[in-house]
């Protein structure tokens, strides 16, 4: 089974977001519900406000468009 580069935040009431990076694109779901790709604007909005999604997607060398692939 392969390993995705995976974040988790914590929220009050017992609620956590999970992010993860697959094929080169960033999935999400909420309480380990079912994975979601983000679409480009929700991944653009993270880059806009500098979230902790955001600056982990830096650190794992995310552009801020992971949609368009290189050849």
């Amino acid at each position: 089974m392969p390993y995705h580069q995976t974040l988790r935040l914590f929220f009050s009431g017992g609620v956590s977001n999970d992010y993860r990076l697959r094929d080169g694109m960033v999935e999400f779901r909420v309480n380990e519900g079912t994975w979601r790709v983000l679409d480009e604007s929700e991944v653009q909005l993270h880059f806009r406000f500098d979230t902790e999604v955001a600056r982990w997607l830096r650190r794992n060398q995310v552009d801020a468009n992971p949609h368009i692939r290189s050849s």
